[in-house]
Parts: structure tokens; sequence; C-alpha cells
């Protein structure tokens, strides 16, 4: 007999679905399904979301509510995260979201969501010998960037303006990839982590990790692995920055392993990640596969989490 949950992500850049059977402990995946939305890139100068956008999100619904049919209403779990935690016309959305799903739907603070990557990070992490160690997580989501320190449960988090939609729009426009446009990045997430007063803050981390869609296709780049850990360092960043600078157009990535919808924001993500390990004095980062959608299941099943 099956017992399943769902956990279901309205990103900035993609909405997301992960089916699980908790039959097994904590539990066992079934399915995973995804399609790229990119909500933040209809979000206008005036805070509005467009009904392009909004379009894009409610068809991308109808085709994932579907996988849903097996799953109690109680046991269907349905957040959202930067772009409709911001738009000041999200209400529109969500109301007409919600009624696809048949649930309500949960818009996250940005400390809440945090929160959240941090437990689906710590729960998936591999490496056990550094389970005790006091971890610094960086999630790169597509409207914002969430920064949390902690060893078992994060002891500081926060939320930054900055994400690899939005990044694209705002610095790769015409849609074209220079050195000055990815420096601009850079320097703008640089000046966004510095600004805040914090930087001094995010120190007394012991082991460096990352999660989610920008976070993974970079790890995949480099290459690197360290006992069957993937991980990204200033030195692999480096071949990346030029892999990404052979490409004139956004439209024109194309790596292998890379999913094309992936390539066209990761200059921004890159950029990002660069600013922010400029910032921190960061030499190393490893990638966890655990994020938001498993810190949701992991909270939504454990409770104490």
């Amino acid at each position: 007999m099956t017992y399943l949950v769902a956990a279901i992500d309205l990103g900035s850049n993609s909405f997301h679905v992960t089916l699980v059977d908790t039959c097994d402990s904590p539990y066992r995946v079934v399915s995973r399904a995804g399609e790229k939305v990119q909500l933040a890139a209809g979000l206008d100068d005036e805070g509005f979301l467009s009904q392009e956008a909004m379009n894009r999100g409610l068809d991308c619904l109808q085709r994932l509510a579907p996988k849903l049919s097996e799953v109690a209403i109680n046991n269907r779990h349905v957040v959202a995260t930067n772009t409709l935690r911001v738009a000041k016309n999200s209400a529109e959305f969500i109301n007409t979201a919600q009624a696809i799903l048949g649930v309500p739907i949960r818009i996250l603070t940005g400390e809440e969501e945090a929160s959240l990557i941090f437990s689906g990070v710590v729960g998936e992490w591999v490496d056990t010998r550094s389970q005790k160690l006091k971890k610094l997580v960086i999630d790169i989501g597509g409207g914002s960037t969430e920064l949390i320190l902690g060893q078992h449960h994060p002891q500081r988090l926060q939320s930054f303006p900055m994400g690899c939609v939005a990044f694209s729009r705002q610095f790769f426009g015409q849609r074209k990839i220079k050195q000055c446009y990815i420096q601009n990045a850079v320097e703008a997430a640089q000046n966004i982590i510095e600004q805040s007063s914090l930087s001094d803050l995010w120190d007394g981390w012991e082991v460096c990790i990352g999660s989610s869609g920008t976070l993974k296709a970079l790890a995949a780049l480099s290459a690197l692995e360290e006992d069957n850990m993937p991980y990204l360092d200033l030195a692999s960043m480096a071949k990346i920055e030029q892999q990404l600078l052979a490409f004139d157009h956004l439209d024109d990535i194309y790596i292998e392993g890379l999913r094309a919808d992936r390539g066209e924001v990761l200059p921004a993500g890159y950029a990002i990640l660069k600013g922010i390990m400029l910032s921190l004095k960061l030499d190393r980062i490893y990638f966890s596969s655990g994020a938001l959608r498993e810190g949701v299941l992991l909270r939504a099943l454990q409770p104490d989490t």
C-alpha cells in the first residue's frame, strides 16, 4: 500500500512537483516533474505580474495537476516563493492556482523559504562525516537568493533580492553575453551582500553547500568531485566563465548535459554565485540535491525537523 504526499514549489523560474511514498522512512521519491515558467521575467518595474506570465504559470499548473490525482487533499503541500511574494497582484494568480490544485497555497516569507531550504539540504546531505559541522547553505533561485548558517538547524538566515531570472533581465536585457555584463552583475551581487552589513556575520562555518538548479548546473560543469560530492572552486568558476563567453547570445548557450531552459539564465546565476564567493571569501562550495521541496516534505512528515 502506498501513502502519497506531494510538495509543489511555485518558484520564480520554474514550477516543480515532487511525489513521494511515505511507507519508506522518511520517504521514497515516486516521481518528479517541472517546467520553466519564468514568472520573474513578467514582473514589471511597478511590481505587477503580467497577464502573459500568469498565463504561463496557470497553463503549467493545468499540466501538473493530474499528477496529484492520487494524492489526498491534506497531503498536498504547495508553497510559493519570491515573485509571488513581491508581486502586487499575486492574489489574482493565487486564487486561480488554488482552484486548479484544489488546496491553499502558502506564500513563504524569505526567512521561511531559507529555513525550509536548510532542512532539505541537511536532510539530503550525503557526507555523514560533516553532519556535525556548521554549514553555510547558499540557494540561488529565480527571484531571490537565500543564505543560511547552521548545524542541524538554521541559526542565521537571510533572503537577498537577487535571482537568476531577475538578474538576467536586469544585466542581460539585450540577451547578449559580454564580459562587462557579467562583471556588472558580479559587482551588483557583491554590493547586495556587503551593503546588508551582514557579510562579517557569516563566519564560523566549516563546510559550504549549494542547492537548487543554478548550483546543480554549475557543479555539473565544474566536473569536480570529492568522495562522490560535486563541488565548485574559483578555478573551476573561471573556466565556466570562459565557456559562457564563447557564446554571443543567451539563446545560443548549448553545453552538453545542461538543460536548454537552464542555459539562458546561467550567466546571471553564475554572476550571483561569483559575487557571493568573492564577498564571503569562499574557496569551495559543495552541491546537495536537497532544497526547498525536500524541506517542505520533511517538515510535513517530521514537524520537529
